[in-house]
This record gives structure tokens, sequence and C-alpha cells, in this order.
């Protein structure tokens, strides 16, 4: 039997994994300043500029360390051993980042 070369269910944890990780780091692939249409590409900030969108960044950034990953693992460590509890991932994702954030709500 072929095994398959992508493993959505090893692209689903890496990618929760890493985007915590680099929200947490303040590492996006790049900023985006809709006031100017710029692009700031690394973790450099234009500072006069107005705010930044980071959030495509991250996702620039955690998705190819996800999908090295899911290429990498073989599908069957995740789908035998987590079978039942992939859905954690990105729900503990969502609370590790509203936690990060905690200080905008206090």
């Amino acid at each position: 039997m072929n095994r398959p070369w992508f493993s959505p269910a090893v692209f689903l944890i890496a990618f929760c994994c890493a985007y915590v990780f680099v929200f947490a780091m303040d590492w996006p692939l790049f900023r985006y300043y809709p006031l100017h249409g710029d692009f700031s590409w690394g973790v450099r900030t234009v500072g006069s500029i107005g705010p930044a969108m980071t959030w495509y960044g991250l996702l620039c950034s955690a998705a190819p360390l996800a999908a090295i990953a899911a290429v990498i693992i073989p599908d069957r460590v995740a789908q035998h051993l987590l079978a039942g509890y992939l859905w954690l991932f990105p729900c503990v994702a969502v609370l590790a980042c509203a936690y990060l954030l905690r200080v905008f709500f206090a």
C-alpha cells in the first residue's frame, strides 16, 4: 500500500502549534500597512505609517512549517494516536492566542 505524501491530520497539529509559536514570538513573514498599501518583510516594523496587519504574515509563517511536518511525519502517527482528539488542537490554539492577547482585554 502506498503511503500518502501529505498528512492533513499532521498539518492540523503542526499548524496549530506553529501558529501559536510565531504569534507568541511575533514573527510574521510580512506586515501590511493598509493606510499606505505598503509591505514590510520580516519582523521589521515601520513606525509612522499607521497600524499594521500581521495576521496574514503569521499565517504565511506557520503554513510552511506545518506543510513540511505534514510531508515528513507519517499520517498513521496522528490518526492512530490522536484520532478522536484532533479537534482539541484548534481549540487550545485559540485559547493560547486569547491568553497572549489578555493585555488588550484588561
